[in-house]
């Protein structure tokens, strides 16, 4: 079967960009012959060597110079302009992954009767706003597609993402909770389909006083919490380690880290490659997650994959990445005093870490790329019919 993928973009190594070039990967050694297609692409930014095998393909033109709301306005000439259209609707089946990939979905259905498939990872952002916890953390080129849409506009934008929703032939979700989400606003069924874990590179490392968080420093992901919750631990405090490539977020997080006093027991390490990442999971004794209404979130997951039990909210959909008093704790929402509370238990008592350690390995590896493309498979053949 040809299959093309649009992904809103491949500018960041996050989890959105893990299961695009996963599927794209994967239902190519299934005998599909898959194209990926996207606005926004930057080769050395998501996941360099897989990016580089799936080989994606731009929808509009490359901005060669950096210039304020680049990536805003690159996913709005892919959604405005016909660039693009025609060779991404050359397939059988479309997989869409949320907006504006559901839009350029409808349109090429429209235009060249292509039947599509969502594979949707949260509501639309700029429609359906995260709750604003503490202080507003939004980006600019958030903040330019939700300007543009504005409060008279938000009705016509709703009734639009709606109906790229309802006239796709499936829809897959990243989590239960993102399921209930459209469901309730849009009123469309579907099924989840949760992503895969890798497996881990790196095995039996010593364990070091550290705690690791793995998210991209983008402002809704609030990482400036985890420094909340670090300062709030008592006796042997450990190091936090905060992994991902810098962005122009990372200085404000930098100074917020100075601000709270906890610098020191902070390290940025850059974009870290397979091995390196892995290898920080497997040294380190707990994960945390402290963004804000989490679809889903594979961070937690890669690191139970490596015996470290996970801290996280108690809602939203992270929280079916961890089993509450198993494989780590689920912290009441919003309350950074219990988040830190949990965190200490299990950085202070050993057999408690040695148990949900060893069922952190084992609820981790049910979350399979096989099963994942298993649902994904059925579901464009069915949408071929």
């Amino acid at each position: 079967m040809r299959i093309n993928i649009v992904h809103m973009g491949f500018f960041y190594s996050g989890g959105g960009e893990k299961v695009a070039i996963r599927q794209a990967l994967g239902l190519r050694r299934r005998g599909h012959l898959v194209n990926v297609f996207s606005p926004i692409i930057y080769p050395d930014r998501s996941f360099p060597r897989l990016l580089k095998e799936v080989a994606p393909q731009r929808l509009v033109p490359h901005f060669p110079f950096p210039f304020p709301f680049r990536e805003g306005s690159a996913m709005l000439a892919s959604a405005i302009l016909p660039l693009g259209l025609r060779k991404s609707a050359d397939c059988d089946v479309l997989i869409c992954h949320s907006q504006p990939s559901m839009w350029l979905g409808l349109r090429t259905n429209s235009l060249f009767d292509v039947p599509y498939v969502g594979y949707l990872h949260q509501l639309t952002t700029f429609i359906h706003q995260r709750p604003k916890i503490g202080e507003n953390w939004n980006t600019p080129d958030f903040q330019l597609l939700s300007g543009l849409v504005g409060n008279l506009g938000r009705p016509v934008a709703r009734a639009l993402d709606q109906m790229c929703h309802r006239r796709a032939r499936k829809l897959l979700y990243n989590s239960d909770w993102t399921r209930g989400l459209f469901s309730q606003e849009y009123r469309v069924g579907g099924s989840t389909c949760y992503p895969g874990v890798d497996p881990p590179i790196v095995r039996g490392a010593i364990r070091h006083n550290q705690v690791v968080m793995a998210a991209r420093h983008y402002p809704w992901k609030r990482i400036d919490l985890a420094f909340e919750v670090i300062r709030r631990l008592k006796g042997n405090i450990p190091k936090l380690m905060i992994t991902g490539k810098e962005t122009s977020t990372t200085p404000t997080l930098r100074k917020r880290a100075s601000d709270l006093g906890v610098s020191n027991l902070v390290d940025f390490t850059g974009y870290l490659d397979d091995e390196t990442l892995s290898r920080c999971f497997a040294e380190s004794k707990a994960y945390i997650q402290t963004s804000i209404a989490e679809p889903f979130g594979l961070g937690p997951l890669e690191a139970q994959a490596h015996g470290v039990p996970a801290v996280v909210w108690g809602d939203s959909g992270v929280k079916e990445t961890v089993l509450d008093g198993e494989t780590g704790f689920h912290a009441k929402p919003y309350d950074l005093d219990d988040f830190a509370s949990k965190l200490q238990t299990i950085l202070t008592d050993q057999e408690l870490w040695r148990k949900m350690s060893a069922r952190a390995v084992e609820w981790a590896s049910s979350f399979t790329w096989d099963r994942h493309l298993d649902i994904v498979e059925a579901a464009v053949i069915d949408a071929q019919k």
